[in-house]
């Protein structure tokens, strides 16, 4: 995905809808989305994110995950879900 504020890639980024103007909307990196998020709401974006556990090997959401890097196989991330964290 590309942000709409920066242009920067990512796998994962923030859907975004105005809070005042449900016509503008957009994905945003966390440092384009910082400085509005008072105007913003977060919405479910086209797909929804997952990503693989090292520790355990099961899939959560990447919101779920810590220590988050590509490579969790299939394009999604690799982190530590909650469980495994030492």
């Amino acid at each position: 995905m590309v942000c709409s504020g920066c242009g920067n890639e990512s796998v994962a980024l923030k859907t975004v809808v105005c809070r005042d103007d449900a016509d503008r909307c957009g994905v945003l990196c966390q440092p384009c989305w910082l400085p509005l998020a008072d105007w913003l709401w977060i919405v479910p974006g086209p797909v929804a994110c997952f990503g693989r556990c090292r520790g355990c090997g099961e899939w959560f959401s990447v919101r779920e995950l810590s220590d988050r890097k590509p490579g969790g196989g299939h394009g999604a991330m690799i982190g530590v879900c909650a469980e495994c964290v030492p």
